[in-house]
């Protein structure tokens, strides 16, 4: 058995995710330290974790307002004791010792950046195969199929490199870790190959999707759901292209792209900002 790791859980209005979430973990027989922390549920999802007493839980945080994902990953951080850091979202289901398969990954080799499980569907990867082969890179005894940017579930990284590439002025909706700036600097991100596949349970194709469930309430809906879609069906079509898009995309290629994104938006701001400006002066 591998050296424990710290992982943190956040949920939010999630009951009948969450609830299967940690039921998973806690039937990992792997070592690691889980810190939860509930973004002031109102639905029954803060009684879930209130009333789990897995030994390894060593922290349960009860916001009094949803804080997005910003504090709570600055409060984990602080108090994680171990070297290397991990995150659950409430709507995911870990492969067992998933932590143990990754961990020697980034704790031996200081290119690995945030290593993870593979959270689209295994369907995506066979459909998008002989491109996705080419992103495959080597670190050590250890492949990865490598990206600039993972999804911010299912994944472990050095907890330093976490503290560096920690951005406290993110809007909340993403993990408050520059993934890209890590890419950017050289350090290696992606999935671990062979492919560890944690079922994201948001994906339509999951069994355990509440999208399709008529008494479901819009607050079931995740954050990159209601970022992209409002159908199961157009969330389905987005998870597929996102998925195309990263593993027939070069690394450098989706650094070049996004830094011209980057730009595109500052300009895109800064003329807003000028309009603003320009309209306020004409009404003086």
């Amino acid at each position: 058995m591998s050296e424990p790791v710290d992982l943190l859980l956040l949920t939010w209005n999630r009951r009948q995710y969450v609830e299967k979430t940690l039921a998973r973990l806690c039937a990992d027989p792997s070592d690691f330290h889980l810190h939860c922390w509930d973004n002031a549920s109102t639905d029954g999802a803060a009684d879930i974790i209130a009333e789990c007493d897995d030994p390894r839980i060593v922290a349960k945080q009860f916001s009094k307002e949803n804080v997005m994902q910003g504090p709570p990953m600055q409060w984990f951080i602080e108090h994680a004791k171990t070297d290397v850091l991990g995150k659950i979202d409430d709507d995911t289901l870990v492969p067992p010792r998933w932590t143990e398969t990754i961990a020697p990954i980034v704790r031996r080799h200081a290119r690995a950046g945030m290593i993870g499980c593979w959270t689209f569907w295994p369907e995506d990867f066979e459909e998008n195969r002989a491109a996705a082969e080419k992103k495959i890179v080597r670190l050590g005894d250890a492949e990865i199929l490598q990206d600039f940017s993972i999804g911010g579930t299912a994944f472990l990284v050095r907890k330093e490199l976490a503290q560096k590439y920690f951005v406290s002025h993110t809007n909340g909706k993403w993990i408050p870790i520059g993934r890209t700036g890590m890419s950017e600097d050289g350090y290696i991100s992606g999935w671990r190959c062979p492919l560890l596949w944690a079922e994201h349970m948001d994906d339509p194709r999951s069994e355990h999707n509440l999208m399709r469930q008529a008494e479901t309430n819009d607050d079931y809906r995740g954050l990159t759901v209601r970022a992209f879609s409002r159908t199961p069906e157009e969330y389905l079509n987005w998870i597929r292209q996102d998925a195309r898009n990263k593993l027939n995309t070069p690394v450098a290629q989706q650094i070049r792209d996004f830094k011209r994104q980057q730009q595109g938006s500052l300009w895109r701001r800064a003329r807003a900002r000028l309009g603003a400006l320009i309209r306020r002066s004409a009404t003086r």
